[in-house]
């Protein structure tokens, strides 16, 4: 999939740029960066999906396995006449990765559902691979695939009535601590499966 003109964020000039930076401080500014259509970008990708169901006793499993695998790659950098020749700037590498960082090589999801009369388990395990962002500092920060797992148990109060109890990446998985100050200034940026750790529900969904 290409896209033309595509949408992102630039990098920071700063008051010591040559060309614009006189304009900063009239405008009340130390730095500036602005959205703007900026890049051709190109996406190659495929997507998989198994589907397998099986009686186990009295029972039914039904097993799913879905794999997504992206390559994107920014074909063109367009700046106006006044920022030419700071392309390293208007679309440096920290803003490269981090658009990068929105299709990452691949995501897989290995999907268990088990239903027993009124009883069903939904046991998740979801992979993300890994994403590379630079840092304020320079620094390239490296996070490392890893694997989540969701469990849901549901009873069905009638035909019409089912409550759900789970938990949502139940093993309080974080992405790769980082020592260096990251986007949010924080040890993770909100990368691959975020970083609010396990979540805990229960739920009751209503059939009408």
């Amino acid at each position: 999939m290409d896209i033309k003109d595509r949408i992102v964020l630039t990098g920071a000039f700063e008051e010591g740029d040559p060309d614009i930076g006189a304009e900063l401080p009239a405008l009340g500014v130390g730095a500036a960066q602005f959205f703007t259509n900026a890049v051709d970008t190109r996406t190659l990708g495929a997507d998989l999906i198994l589907t397998y169901v099986r009686r186990i006793g009295n029972g039914k499993l039904q097993t799913s396995f879905a794999a997504n695998f992206n390559r994107m790659t920014v074909e063109n950098v367009y700046t106006n006449d006044k920022l030419a020749g700071k392309e390293d700037i208007y679309f440096g590498n920290r803003e490269r990765l981090f658009l990068l960082a929105s299709a990452p090589p691949s995501k897989l999801n290995l999907t268990l559902d088990y239903k027993l009369n009124d009883f069903q388990v939904n046991l998740r395990f979801v992979r993300f691979d890994k994403v590379e962002l630079e840092d304020w500092l320079g620094t390239i920060d490296v996070y490392d695939p890893r694997i989540t797992t969701d469990i849901t148990l549901g009873y069905k109060i009638d035909k019409n009535i089912l409550l759900s109890l789970g938990a949502a990446n139940v093993f309080n998985v974080y992405p790769t601590q980082q020592d260096t100050e990251t986007e949010t200034g924080g040890l993770w940026d909100p990368v691959q499966m975020g970083f609010s750790g396990a979540f805990y529900f229960t739920k009751i969904a209503f059939k009408f």
